[in-house]
């Protein structure tokens, strides 16, 4: 008998024994009650076991129902990871994958990891998107991107966040700046220094602030620039120095003007930040994205950042 049962009415009985009342279960099954009684009450014929108890208000599992329950949550669980796992190969096969990030880690970062990705996976097209911060976590609630990369932030608790890298703010310098013999230096030992920060307004220069706060001074920068490049050009000519992410210093090493320049750790405080792949909540990650997110952790594990 219990080939004969249909997915509609395991479907009911599930929605049933969760609510606890038909009323409720038909409307989460978008049913008129009537139509919900009968599902149930023909999968109990066909059984020959009575599933519920009803009384005036509610609607209670007997012993069977009890018995019975965990088996159909187990068929649609099975069936839901089954159907999630067919659109996954088929997404892989269909070979699209579109990511976003910020300016700077989307030229940072993105190029190599993108190559490796394609290297192992040609299968996949990548498509890469470089936006303002404030605009990834949308892009990713739009649907309009599989994932975005940045630096995590409080405006995206309806959001997966999953860590990817940890990134550390570092002192850049003239290669003949007196800083640049140390191995490490302290964020006080530049509050004399001729500053090259980013403009106000970017995460990056918050927590610079956040960092010379402590000493309650304000910093009057000698410029303030919006691409690090530009920071990394204006310390390379011995015009200052500036405070920049390890990721964004390392993709410069193989700039020319990187020869000119050392860089060195900043500690008290050390400033840390968890890079993030972002994608929406309660859909998981497919598998296109996890695979790209692996090479991600991949690369920066081998400090290639």
């Amino acid at each position: 008998m219990a080939s004969h049962l249909s997915l509609r009415q395991l479907r009911a009985f599930l929605a049933v024994a969760q609510e606890s009342s038909m009323t409720r279960a038909a409307e989460k099954l978008h049913l008129t009650p009537s139509a919900l009684s009968m599902l149930v009450r023909g999968m109990e014929d066909d059984l020959g076991v009575r599933l519920f108890d009803r009384t005036t208000r509610r609607l209670v599992l007997t012993e069977a129902g009890v018995q019975f329950l965990p088996t159909v949550e187990q068929v649609f669980s099975q069936l839901e990871a089954g159907i999630a796992a067919l659109q996954n190969n088929q997404q892989i096969k269909a070979g699209r994958l579109h990511v976003a990030a910020s300016p700077l880690l989307a030229s940072a970062l993105f190029p190599q990891v993108i190559a490796s990705f394609r290297l192992l996976n040609p299968q996949i097209k990548v498509s890469l998107m470089d936006a303002p911060v404030a605009s990834l976590p949308e892009l990713v609630r739009r649907g309009e991107v599989d994932l975005a990369v940045c630096t995590a932030s409080s405006d995206m608790s309806d959001l997966l966040a999953t860590p990817v890298y940890t990134d550390k703010l570092m002192l850049v310098c003239p290669r003949a700046h007196r800083l640049a013999q140390f191995r490490e230096v302290e964020w006080q030992d530049l509050l004399d220094e001729r500053l090259i920060l980013m403009r106000h307004g970017s995460g990056l220069r918050v927590l610079v602030d956040k960092a010379f706060s402590k000493w309650h001074k304000s910093i009057q920068p000698a410029y303030e620039v919006s691409q690090v490049a530009t920071a990394l050009g204006l310390v390379s000519e011995g015009e200052g120095v500036s405070v920049l992410p390890s990721y964004a210093i390392s993709r410069a090493q193989s700039l020319s003007q990187a020869a000119a320049v050392a860089t060195v750790n900043l500690v008290a405080p050390s400033v840390l930040r968890e890079i993030v792949a972002l994608t929406k909540l309660g859909s998981g990650m497919s598998e296109t994205a996890l695979l790209f997110v692996e090479q991600f952790k991949k690369h920066a594990g081998a400090g290639l950042f």
